[in-house]
């Protein structure tokens, strides 16, 4: 989320293959019910992870 959807960037941030990025997101998908795709889901999602690391 804080790469802006770049998944490359994303990825690379993380260390990881885009297609374990993917996968990560899927399961994200999965498990919150959230669409990643819908923009209120995405800031949904931005604003409850930021609100845990307070």
């Amino acid at each position: 989320l804080d790469c802006a959807g770049q998944a490359g960037r994303t990825a690379s941030a993380l260390g990881v293959h885009r297609q374990t990025l993917y996968y990560r997101l899927s399961r994200v998908e999965q498990l919150t019910g959230l669409d990643l795709a819908d923009g209120e889901d995405r800031l949904l999602l931005h604003m409850a992870l930021k609100a845990a690391r307070l």
